[in-house]
């Protein structure tokens, strides 16, 4: 019997390692551990300091979706595109230009807080300043935003800087494109969307900004557990889809371009016990996560009608993880391939959105 041949990893062709190294660093947002004790960027991370060449075909894989949960993150982030752009002036070799390979970005609810509570906000205003301008070239160009509705002050300051930067640059050209890339907004957190929405509308840049946006999707405690819910689960299970009163107030008339309007849900089963959910609530529960889509036009026709009255979808047939319904006028749901840890009253959803449940 022959003995087996033996070959090291770089005798393999460049094509096929390139493939094994992309496929390997893919951030594993599915994963069952939680995201603060394991980053799904751990493997991208690593393979960054084996070498030059390795970590310009790992960064792409890094930088296509960037979870920022909490204001500590969004600072080394800004840190990090700030020594790039020392890199730059210095043509040194870690220069690399995220802008290109950036395709989503997710913010916490404390996203805002560029400067650390315990630090004066005017002593450090030239470095929240600078923050912005680091930071604004890279968010305004996904098109994919996920923001909670706590951190929109940080997104005014991004299209303030961007619109005048842009002013400053098309003196002489008005039909040049707006500066930023975005189409479908994602908001998350407890507070009003619709307050949110209506500070964007205040200024130009906000009006433009929500003008162009073609899909938004809600992801809120409020849209999903209320009172609506809890009524139609105490009184048996029920999968029918309550749409919330509170959106009527979101400011339909500026999303003059939107096409779909999506609400996530937890999917229910019908062994779930609600009694028993509410009692444990410090312990939270695992739930798939449904996202019904409708069309824009539907939605605003229903939120015009001077009446304010409940509206609520009726429940699909059976729709299992990773699966996709469509009704008639375009009513879609599609149910997530991961579940989602839902408390009694939060829920922790970024990885559903990483794992691009909705287009």
């Amino acid at each position: 019997m022959e003995p087996i041949t033996t070959f090291t990893f770089s005798d393999l062709p460049v094509e096929l390692v390139l493939i094994i190294l992309r496929y390997y660093v893919q951030p594993t947002f599915d994963q069952t551990a939680p995201y603060y004790s394991k980053s799904p960027y751990s493997n991208a991370r690593a393979l960054c300091h084996f070498s030059r060449a390795v970590r310009r075909v790992v960064l792409p894989e890094l930088l296509h979706t960037i979870l920022l949960g909490d204001c500590q993150k969004v600072r080394e982030f800004v840190l990090a595109l700030h020594m790039q752009k020392k890199y730059a002036e210095k043509a040194n070799h870690l220069h690399f230009d995220y802008i290109p390979h950036v395709r989503k970005i997710w913010i916490g609810p404390d996203g805002g807080h560029l400067i650390p509570n315990y630090l004066d906000d005017w002593v450090y205003a030239s470095e929240r300043e600078l923050a912005i301008s680091l930071l604004a070239p890279v968010l305004l160009v996904v098109p994919k935003l996920a923001i909670a509705c706590t951190s929109l002050g940080l997104l005014s300051q991004c299209l303030a800087h961007a619109w005048k930067s842009h002013a400053d640059t098309s003196v002489n050209d008005e039909h040049s494109p707006p500066p930023w890339n975005t189409h479908t907004l994602t908001l998350s957190g407890d507070s009003e969307i619709s307050d949110g929405l209506w500070r964007l509308t205040t200024t130009p840049q906000g009006s433009a900004f929500l003008s162009s946006i073609s899909h938004l999707t809600t992801g809120s405690h409020t849209l999903t557990f209320d009172d609506h819910f809890f009524e139609a689960m105490h009184n048996g299970v029920s999968r029918d889809y309550h749409l919330p009163l509170r959106i009527k107030c979101i400011p339909w008339e500026s999303l003059k371009t939107l096409q779909t309007f999506s609400v996530v849900y937890p999917h229910i089963l019908p062994s779930f016990n609600i009694r028993a959910f509410v009692k444990f609530r410090t312990e939270g529960k695992d739930f798939h996560v449904g996202l019904l889509t409708l069309p824009a036009s539907l939605l605003k026709k229903h939120c015009h009608n001077p009446t304010p009255t409940p509206w609520k979808i009726h429940a699909f047939a059976e729709t299992g993880p990773g699966e996709g319904r469509i009704r008639s006028k375009k009513i879609r749901l599609k149910v997530s391939l991961s579940p989602v840890h839902f408390w009694y009253n939060s829920e922790d959803w970024e990885k559903v959105w990483a794992c691009e449940l909705w287009d």
